[in-house]
């Protein structure tokens, strides 16, 4: 028998093209289909066993927040009762101490009231004392007593005095920009820049200087910053006499329990 080698050829190539044509139109199709179902199946039992997992999660977070939930419940049960026993303590222990105070407020308002009255009459006499003190001084300046007041008051500028302490250097490290002359009277030119010249000397800088005419100060001269202020004035001595005097005949705290 003689083999058709052509023949024989020409069916192995149609068979690998068959083969090749089935494995292309037909078997990866079909295989990239169930593979693709099978990615779908497991992608799905992935997201079910991911939820059921979250699910669980969820109740146990659930669980967790009813626990707290009572836990901060109970607390404030607790809480809310000894709040409210310490209040009731608490009321209990005012109207008690109201009471005992009452029996004895009476008595020392009537006290209080007796003193206050001596008092009273006492300070109007010690200001009318010192109103006539003020009024006199007012109607005694002249301008000699001026002159020769604020001669001193330079002098002490210059040569420290009674005024060179620990209050006269903190005025000056207090002043910055500007210091304020206040008089009673006006001052005249040459004064004026005699305690310029001092006040620039004593702050090493060249401050603003304003004068001002202050009648309260009745025969007095100040200089003054923000902060502070320096000088002398009768209004100063009698401001310092009444408080004295207002201190001496004001009733003690201790002479009101007595009563």
């Amino acid at each position: 028998m003689q083999i058709d080698y052509f023949t024989t050829i020409a069916q192995i190539i149609n068979f690998l093209v068959l083969i090749i044509l089935l494995r292309h139109f037909l078997y990866q199709p079909l295989l990239r289909s169930m593979n693709e179902r099978e990615q779908r199946i497991s992608t799905r039992l992935k997201e079910a066993e991911q939820k059921r997992k979250e699910a669980e999660k969820d109740a146990e977070l659930h669980s967790k927040i009813l626990q707290e939930i009572e836990k901060k419940r109970q607390e404030m049960r607790i809480k809310v009762e000894n709040e409210v026993q310490l209040y009731q303590k608490a009321l209990m222990k005012e109207a008690r101490d109201r009471v005992e105070s009452s029996k004895a407020k009476w008595y020392e308002d009537f006290e209080r009231q007796k003193e206050l009255m001596v008092s009273d009459l006492s300070l109007n006499a010690s200001e009318e004392i010192c109103a006539i003190a003020r009024r006199a001084l007012q109607d005694l300046a002249d301008e000699n007593l001026e002159r020769q007041m604020l001669n001193n008051f330079i002098k002490r500028l210059e040569e420290g005095d009674d005024l060179d302490n620990e209050k006269t250097m903190d005025f000056y490290r207090t002043v910055k920009e500007q210091i304020t002359v206040e008089s009673t009277f006006e001052i005249p030119e040459e004064m004026r820049h005699r305690i310029i010249e001092i006040a620039g000397n004593r702050t090493g800088s060249k401050p603003e200087m304003i004068f001002k005419i202050v009648p309260e100060l009745i025969c007095g001269v100040q200089l003054s910053t923000h902060d502070a202020r320096i000088g002398w004035s009768a209004a100063g001595y009698l401001n310092s006499l009444k408080a004295d005097l207002s201190r001496a005949i004001q009733p003690g705290k201790g002479e009101l329990d007595q009563g």
